[in-house]
């Protein structure tokens, strides 16, 4: 709760969960567990989760709430049991802006999974930079951008060919976090830095696509988001 800043409920997903997005509604929250290659959706209202999809190639598959999975415990930490059947190591869900599509960075294969939220089903899978991370939407749903971790870029793809437009260096390694401004001209792409090197905020013109500011932070800036403009 933001007026009280009270934690109201702590909801269990998947192992190693990355990435937090809620719809424009406000109706569902999204996000994406590395570990189980799932994309997992939560009923804000009744705040818990609600559908989970998998997300690796080839065995693509709807649930209502979370697959049974069989877990071991090293060191105290849960881990699936088969390692090898992850191919995506999802990083992020983003749901588009009229909130009919999740899209999802698979860090490991380098590609964007896109579904469908209605029918619960893979649209199509989009090729992306290495190490895709983090995702962003333009809010009129003509933009989706990236964030190229092993890559050091930032990506700018058209939705409705899936085509990259272009592919940006960034000033620094460690490229992290993603925001659009609402009036959809400029992108926010955060890069945490190596050792200690200050974090950096990169400003991108979305319609020149070039990067035209950049503003030093404090180390390893990660996740970023919108508040309002003047």
């Amino acid at each position: 709760d933001t007026n009280e800043m009270v934690e109201l409920a702590r909801i269990p997903t998947c192992i190693m969960p990355h990435g937090s997005r809620i719809s424009r509604d406000g109706r569902h929250q999204y996000s994406a567990c590395m570990m189980n290659d799932l994309l997992v959706e939560v009923d804000t209202e009744k705040m818990k989760v609600s559908r989970s999809f998998r997300v690796s190639a080839g065995k693509e598959q709807g649930f209502s709430g979370l697959p049974q999975e069989k877990v071991e415990h090293h060191e105290g930490m849960a881990m699936p049991m088969n390692m090898a059947a992850i191919t995506c190591s999802p990083t992020w869900a983003q749901p588009s802006s009229d909130g009919s599509r999740v899209y999802v960075a698979c860090n490991k294969s380098n590609e964007i999974v896109e579904v469908d939220t209605k029918e619960w089903k893979l649209v199509r899978r989009i090729p992306a930079g290495n190490g895709v991370y983090n995702l962003g939407v333009t809010s009129d749903g003509k933009l989706l951008l990236a964030t190229n971790k092993r890559d050091a870029s930032v990506s700018i793809f058209d939705v409705a060919s899936g085509k990259e437009l272009a592919r940006l260096p960034t000033k620094r390694k460690v490229v992290h976090g993603v925001v659009v401004s609402p009036d959809n001209l400029y992108a926010f792409f955060t890069v945490e830095g190596v050792g200690e090197q200050p974090g950096t905020v990169e400003v991108v013109d979305l319609e020149g696509r070039k990067i035209v500011a950049e503003v030093d932070t404090p180390p390893q800036a990660a996740g970023i988001d919108f508040w309002k403009m003047e």
